[in-house]
């Protein structure tokens, strides 16, 4: 690259080739060692016609091996399509298999968040039991103590009869 009046103007290669045994030149902004890979190429292709062919002569073997050239192109342009195409396809496999890897971790996240919720709910429903079985436990023994306080007042009362009895008994030893 270099300037010329504040504008920038790519460099300009002139290459001389040949391309089955004649010579060409080209102004090209392409590098020289490019241009060449590209004239090579095209001798490759040109010696391929003249091998597989009869006394090819003139520009026909050329013709030949730029059609040749042609073919692979188009063809390379629709493998690149094709590729293209299957790309996209796994492009989009990937972006729900990425979907679904963080609807998995959210939901991971989720059931851990839960997880000490329901560690909470268990311990809870284990205290909800254990104060429901001391209420039963203290109802118990209300009941008990009451039904104590019933078999006290009737073994006072069997005392007291007891004693009144003695006392008849005594009386009637006495009297007797």
């Amino acid at each position: 690259m270099y300037k010329r009046n504040g504008d920038v103007v790519m460099a300009v290669n002139k290459v001389t080739f040949t391309i089955n045994s004649r010579q060409y030149t080209v102004v090209a902004d392409a590098s020289e060692e490019y241009i060449i890979g590209l004239c090579n190429h095209i001798n490759e292709k040109v010696e391929n016609v003249l091998r597989g062919g009869q006394n090819i002569m003139g520009e026909r073997p050329v013709v030949l091996a730029a059609l040749n050239i042609c073919d692979e192109y188009y063809k390379s342009i629709e493998a690149g399509e094709l590729l293209q195409d299957k790309l996209e396809v796994v492009n989009e496999k990937n972006q729900k298999l990425q979907r679904k890897l963080q609807e998995l971790n959210r939901a991971l996240e989720d059931a851990n968040s839960n997880q000490i919720s329901i560690d909470e709910a268990a311990m809870k429903a284990e205290v909800t039991a254990a104060k429901n079985e001391l209420d039963e436990a203290n109802n118990q023994i209300k009941f008990l103590e009451g039904h104590i306080k019933i078999l006290e007042g009737k073994i006072e009362d069997l005392e007291k009869k007891y004693d009144e009895r003695e006392k008849e008994v005594l009386e009637m030893i006495e009297k007797g």
